[in-house]
């Protein structure tokens, strides 16, 4: 074998292997240990035909950070009225002005997690699906500064929910604060748009039924006091004129408390209870 062979052979030998592929490994972010809850706020719709996806991101996101992240399904105004085989309407007043004060979206299925701004659009909601997961795991890993105790009481003869929080800071926290208390349903099976079909026995879960406060939450407090505990009351009566809807079993209050600022409406700490524990 001539010099020039055996050199044209080792150079091809080594373009095959440089071009072999090499695995990347991109391991899990580290979440610390805490109590720390995040606050998912998805913009979805019956007739929205992308919003499949997004049901099954957060239903991803719920299974993957069990007990860390609520979520609340909001139905206001765009691409959220019934399609041609719904039996319901989850449009509600609340839905469509909270839907209407988060700004900037684009379509949907959007969501604000934590209402901190997401690096990747410079706002607060972000409309692909597949960057929701990260969010969270950003905000997971950030302090654990509050945490946020609640207890209710149902009466099943008037249908009133009684609802107590407990607020604690767990460190100095200056600045001008908001709680916000959500109503959401789930497992209430009805039509949803998929694409170019309609999915007939979809199954809808965190739908924002009622807001026992202001859409934009009502004040808390002002320079919140490392352990100085800030307690509230509320109370609502479930409806019971509309069939098949406001099922006191499937139903969840979740409250969560955020800051207000003209920059920073970010939340805190969120927190679930069933309204029928």
């Amino acid at each position: 074998m001539t010099h020039t062979l055996k050199f044209s052979l080792i150079m091809a030998a080594g373009l095959l292997f440089s071009c072999k592929e090499i695995p990347i490994t991109i391991s899990d972010p580290f979440i610390p240990e805490s109590d720390r809850v995040v606050l998912i706020e998805e913009l979805t719709g019956a007739s929205c035909s992308n919003c499949p996806k997004g049901s099954a991101t957060i239903d991803n996101i719920l299974s993957r950070h069990e007990g860390k992240v609520v979520a609340i399904g909001v139905h206001g105004k765009f691409l959220s009225y019934p399609t041609p085989k719904s039996k319901y309407d989850f449009r509600n007043q609340k839905a469509k002005e909270l839907e209407a004060w988060f700004t900037g979206w684009q379509g949907k299925p959007s969501a604000s997690v934590n209402r901190s701004v997401d690096p990747s659009s410079g706002l607060i909601v972000q409309d692909n699906p597949d960057l929701w997961l990260s969010g969270v795991e950003r905000e997971l890993q950030k302090p654990h500064v509050m945490n946020i105790l609640l207890d209710t009481k149902y009466n099943t003869d008037t249908r009133q929910v009684d609802l107590e929080i407990a607020v604690i800071p767990l460190t100095d926290l200056p600045g001008n604060y908001n709680i916000s208390i959500y109503l959401t349903e789930s497992g209430i099976v009805d039509a949803q748009a998929d694409g170019t079909v309609i999915i007939e026995n979809f199954t809808f879960k965190h739908v924002l039924m009622d807001m026992m406060t202001k859409h934009s939450g009502d004040v808390l407090a002002t320079d919140l006091e490392k352990n100085k505990v800030i307690k509230k009351n509320y109370s609502y009566t479930l409806p019971s004129n509309v069939p098949g809807l406001w099922n006191a079993q499937n139903m969840e209050v979740i409250v969560m408390v955020s800051r207000s600022s003209p920059t920073d409406v970010s939340v805190l700490q969120a927190a679930s209870v069933h309204v029928i524990k």
